[in-house]
C-alpha cells in the first residue's frame, strides 16, 4: 500500500471518494492534521488507513451533518485519537449536536447505524472532556497549526429550525445543516463545501453573507456531489487572484452524483473554469478504474458507456491529493488509482 510521499513544509489536502462516501484530510504542517467526515469501501475505512500510513494524529475531527456516506470509520477515528489516560491530546471534535438527550431514540428513522455510532463517539467525548468541544457555530473560528478555519454554516436561525424538525420526527433536509468551512493558510483559500445545499435553505447565500468573496478561493471541495440544488454562481465564478482554482468531487453513486450533462451541476461547474477532479465516477467501488483517467466531459455526460481494465485493487485508491507550497507556487495534483481529470 503506497500513498504520495508529503512535502514537509507544503499544506496538503486528500480527498477520498470511493463511489459513496466522502473523507478529507488536511495537513497543515509540520504535523496538524484534521479530519472531515469519513467513507470506506468493503471492509476498510479509509480514514483509519490513512492516518495510520501517515502516523498521524488529528488535531481537529468534524462530523459535518448527519448522513451515513459521511459517517463511516468516524467513530473509530475518534475513539483512537482519543487515549483514556491522556486526555490532554485530545483532538476538537466538532458536530452540530442533534436535539434531545436519548442518541438512539431520537435518531430513530432518520439516521443509519454508523451515523449513530458517529454522533454518540462524539457525545460521549464531549462529556469526558468539554474542552474538546466544538459546536461548530457559524462564525466560529479554530486554529489548526498557523491556518485558520471559519465556519460558515448553518446559520443559527437554520440550524434552530431544522433541529426543531428533527427533535418532532417530522421529515427535514440533513444537507441544510451541513457544516461548510473555509480554511485560511499563508494567503491561500481552502473552501470545504461538505454537503451544504442552496436549495432548499439558503445555505450558500447564507455564507456569502458572512464572507462575499467565496469565490475567491485556491481550492473547492464541491458541495453535496455537484447536485445543482448545492451550486451558487457567486461561489462557482473564479476571482482575479486564482482565476483557474482547483475543484475536487467525490461522487454518490446511488444518487447518480455527479451528473455531467449539458445543465447539470458537474457541467455547471465545469463551466466556470478552473480544473476539475473527480475522486471517482458515479458508480460502485467495484466498477472504479484501477488507474489514473483523464476524460472529455462529454464523454462522462455518457460514463456507463466507459469500460476500464483493470479495476480498482482497492485501498488507497479513489483519490486527489493536493498540495500547495508555503511561497505563493502553484500545487501540485496528485491523483490516485480511480480518480478522473476533467478534460474540457
Amino acid at each position: 500500500m503506497l500513498l504520495p510521499e508529503l512535502a514537509p513544509d507544503h499544506l496538503i489536502l486528500l480527498a477520498f471518494g470511493p463511489g459513496k462516501g466522502e473523507l478529507i484530510l488536511v495537513r497543515v504542517p509540520p504535523d496538524g492534521w484534521m479530519v472531515v467526515d469519513g467513507c470506506g469501501a468493503g471492509r476498510v475505512d479509509y480514514a483509519m488507513k490513512a492516518l495510520a500510513y501517515y502516523q498521524a494524529r488529528p488535531r481537529i475531527v468534524v462530523l459535518t451533518h448527519p448522513h451515513d456516506d459521511h459517517s463511516r470509520g468516524l467513530a473509530r477515528v475518534i475513539e483512537s485519537a482519543t487515549p483514556r489516560d491522556r486526555k490532554e491530546v485530545w483532538p476538537r471534535i466538532g458536530m452540530v449536536l442533534p436535539p434531545g438527550d436519548d442518541v438512539s431514540g431520537r435518531s430513530a428513522g432518520f439516521i443509519a447505524g454508523v451515523t449513530r455510532q458517529a454522533i454518540a463517539a462524539v457525545e460521549a467525548r464531549w462529556s469526558a472532556s468539554p474542552a474538546c468541544r466544538w459546536d461548530v457555530n457559524a462564525g466560529d473560528l479554530e486554529l489548526l497549526g498557523d491556518a485558520t478555519l471559519r465556519v460558515l454554516s448553518p446559520r443559527s436561525d437554520v440550524r434552530e429550525k431544522q433541529l426543531g424538525l428533527w427533535q418532532a420526527r417530522e421529515p427535514f433536509d440533513r444537507n441544510v445543516i451541513s457544516t461548510a468551512l473555509l480554511l485560511t493558510w499563508r494567503g491561500r483559500r481552502i473552501l470545504l463545501g461538505s454537503d451544504l445545499v442552496e436549495d432548499p435553505g439558503d445555505g450558500w447565500s447564507h455564507s456569502l453573507v458572512l464572507d462575499p468573496e467565496l469565490g475567491d478561493h485556491d481550492l473547492l471541495k464541491v458541495p453535496h456531489h455537484g447536485s445543482s440544488e448545492a451550486l451558487h454562481d457567486e461561489v462557482l465564478r473564479p476571482r482575479a487572484r486564482v482565476p483557474v482554482p482547483l475543484r475536487i468531487f467525490t461522487p454518490y453513486s446511488s444518487s447518480r452524483l455527479p451528473r455531467f450533462s449539458v445543465g447539470e451541476g458537474a457541467h455547471r461547474v465545469v463551466s466556470h473554469g478552473g480544473t476539475s477532479y473527480l475522486t471517482g465516477l458515479p458508480r460502485p467501488h467495484v466498477e472504479q478504474s484501477g488507474r489514473v483517467e483523464a476524460r472529455a466531459l462529454a464523454e462522462l455526460a455518457t460514463h456507463d458507456a466507459i469500460a476500464f481494465d483493470p479495476m480498482t485493487a482497492g485501498f488507497p485508491d479513489c483519490y486527489v491529493l493536493v498540495s500547495i507550497p508555503p511561497d505563493g507556487g502553484a500545487p501540485r495534483v496528485v491523483q490516485g488509482p480511480g480518480s478522473v481529470l476533467v478534460v474540457r
